[in-house]
């Protein structure tokens, strides 16, 4: 029976470990795993060593003020099992400030490592490369030009595709053109506590200026499983008196609600490429920490922060980033485009064109034949 460490730290990652596992699993029923990441990866788990995903590690500062924290769950936790080689291989699910710690104990020890979702060191630090190509067995990207980078830099590397194309190749492509009035608008805040603290009340005045031009639009606020109905009630209703009558709050798996959105307010991060793919127009918006924006403006390479943008290489969808992103400007951009059904679908044509540039679609089974057969051959 072969033993393997799952390690991943936010919503995102969270999803694609429990996908993965369950991939695995389909070639080695008895594939024992143990965990750190959220609740979707405890579910799939035979040993959970702890809920990254709750503790909300992101950015810039945060790792500083829960070093301690991140220092005794790999000293505790993570060392013991690596040292006495309790475990097969270690899959790496982006999360690099916490994960590269664990390769390099991994690779000491000589238990392969596989990273899955690369961390973004094409953004920001390309230094890291290096540290990846020490300890790393095999990188498995979700990214074309992921690979080449890595090849260049003389890392192991396989394109896999990317996860979200077998999901969102199940939705048809929505015409945008309203009909009877009827506007769908999504709110999608982000997945992690601090984010929605920022996002939500900024979102939810978007909305209501956009009431006052288009009467008929319809709400749906999308939630991370990992946070209760009640925080984000909270955070909307001094925006939002009639709440519960306005605004409908919903979870799910599959994105079929999503599909069917005439236009997202998005929070940088997965939920834009998400959107991308299912041919959703979308406005991102992101505000953070005047620290963490400042050292994200010196380090950060790219001319982008939504991925959408950064993939096909000019501006698709509108940013609107700190202080760019005021109720004002985000009712207005959403207004303009609103106002301008040919502007939406030919925002919708450009995006969905990146369903051919992300590569086959079962990213999933790739990566996990790939760590199968190395567990099999070794």
């Amino acid at each position: 029976m072969s033993k393997i460490l799952i390690s991943a730290g936010d919503y995102s990652a969270d999803m694609h470990g429990q996908s993965l596992v369950q991939e695995m699993r389909k070639s080695d029923p008895h594939l024992s795993v143990v965990s750190l990441g959220g609740v979707k990866l405890q579910s799939a788990s035979d040993q959970f060593l702890q809920d990254m995903v709750e503790l909300d590690v992101s950015g810039f500062s945060q790792p500083f003020k829960q070093f301690f924290r991140l220092k005794h769950i790999l000293q505790k936790l993570v060392f013991p099992i690596l040292d006495e080689r309790r475990v097969a291989a270690v899959v790496l699910i982006d999360y690099y400030g916490f994960n590269i710690h664990v390769a390099e104990r991994a690779a000491k020890n000589k238990i392969p490592v596989f990273y899955f979702v690369s961390p973004q060191v094409w953004a920001s630090r390309k230094g890291r490369i290096q540290k990846l190509k020490k300890y790393v067995t095999r990188m498995l990207v979700i990214f074309p030009f992921e690979e080449e980078l890595y090849k260049r830099s003389g890392v192991p590397v396989t394109f896999v595709g990317h996860p979200l194309l077998s999901v969102v190749q199940q939705f048809p492509i929505r015409s945008l053109r309203p009909v009877n009035g009827r506007i769908f608008l999504g709110l999608l805040p982000g997945s992690r506590e601090r984010e929605l603290i920022r996002h939500i009340p900024l979102l939810i005045q978007s909305f209501q200026k956009l009431k006052l031009k288009f009467p008929g639009v319809q709400v749906t606020l999308f939630a991370a499983d990992s946070i209760r109905d009640e925080t984000y009630r909270s955070l909307a209703r001094p925006y939002c008196p009639n709440l519960e009558k306005e605004i409908k709050i919903v979870r799910e798996t599959n994105l079929k609600s999503r599909s069917e959105l005439t236009l997202a307010l998005t929070a940088s991060g997965t939920a834009t490429l998400e959107n991308a793919l299912l041919g959703v127009p979308t406005i991102v918006v992101y505000q953070t920490s005047w620290l963490t924006y400042w050292i994200a403006k010196m380090v950060i390479r790219v001319p982008y922060i939504s991925m959408p943008n950064i993939l096909i290489g000019k501006e698709i969808v509108p940013e609107l980033i700190q202080n760019q992103a005021t109720p004002d400007s985000v009712a207005q951009t959403a207004a303009t485009l609103l106002s301008n059904p040919d502007s939406l679908e030919r925002m919708q044509s450009e995006l969905v064109q990146l369903r051919r540039k992300l590569g086959p679609s079962d990213a999933y089974s790739r990566a996990a034949a790939i760590i199968h057969n190395h567990l099999k051959n070794n």
